[in-house]
């Protein structure tokens, strides 16, 4: 998450803006402030990560609770899929970049879903879909419509109240 200000440059004018802006800053020794400037990149949106986490993942686990799909532990408990082992689990299959070996054991790296495009983003939400099809027999339907669209429609207004994210 990103604090403070921050600008996206695109035009002469804007530049001349965030100039000023840095012109106005006021030093302060004890409170020290970081300018930084990198590439912009459009990463998913807001309202992609609420669909996520608040409607696909959301349904998924629910609809893996309802039919008693548990995951087994070994040491003999079972846990459920939670929206966080959800996660866990489709990174692990969508979102592999790699891995590092050391003293003959290798580790697996990880992408995040707050670096992807949203293009990339909605790829890894059909694929998601998909697999939570494929695997479990588990449709997540369009929120946008029917009994779902008033539920949808306060996720994704962010109002955090509803009974189903």
């Amino acid at each position: 998450m990103i604090e403070g200000e921050f600008w996206v440059v695109r035009t002469p004018t804007q530049k001349a803006c965030v100039l000023d802006s840095l012109n106005r800053l006021k030093p302060n020794a004890d409170k020290p402030m970081a300018v930084k400037v990198d590439p912009f990149k459009a990463t998913r949106s807001t309202l992609q990560n609420r669909f996520l986490w608040g409607w696909v993942y959301s349904e998924i686990s629910r609809q893996l609770d309802e039919a008693g799909i548990v995951i087994p532990c070994d040491n003999g408990t079972e846990h459920p899929y939670t929206k966080d082992v959800l996660h866990e689990i489709f990174k692990q299959k969508f979102l592999a970049i790699g891995s590092i070996e050391a003293k003959g054991k290798s580790i697996t790296l990880y992408g995040s879903t707050t670096e992807l495009s949203k293009k990339k983003f909605s790829e890894y939400l059909e694929n998601v879909r998909r697999f939570a099809f494929d695997f479990w027999n588990i449709t997540v339907v369009d929120p946008y419509v029917g009994q779902y669209k008033a539920i949808w429609g306060e996720l994704s207004r962010g109002r955090k109240d509803n009974k189903r994210g």
